[in-house]
């Protein structure tokens, strides 16, 4: 497997459409639900400048995600195999 780019991720993350790159489709896709629900229900409110909140929440969500990712491979690849 490869690592994926944090700076990918958190970039896409702030358009919270990219979160299914970092954080795998399934945890991907619930956060862009719940993401685009708060991003919809502050704007209704009548406070737009406040929508920015949810591309940080997502931005960061990115780059943690990615991380987390490519941690995981780390600790893959170092594995040895036992010996009999």
């Amino acid at each position: 497997m490869q690592k994926k780019n944090p700076i990918i991720g958190a970039v896409l993350g702030f358009f919270i459409l990219g979160l299914p790159y970092s954080g795998g489709m399934k945890k991907g896709l619930i956060a862009l639900v719940v993401l685009c629900i708060v991003s919809s229900a502050i704007a209704s409110l009548g406070m737009p400048i406040l929508c920015i909140i949810p591309n940080l929440v997502g931005a960061y969500l990115g780059h943690t995600w990615t991380n987390e990712y490519n941690a995981a491979i780390d600790a893959q690849g170092t594995e040895t195999p036992a010996t009999l």
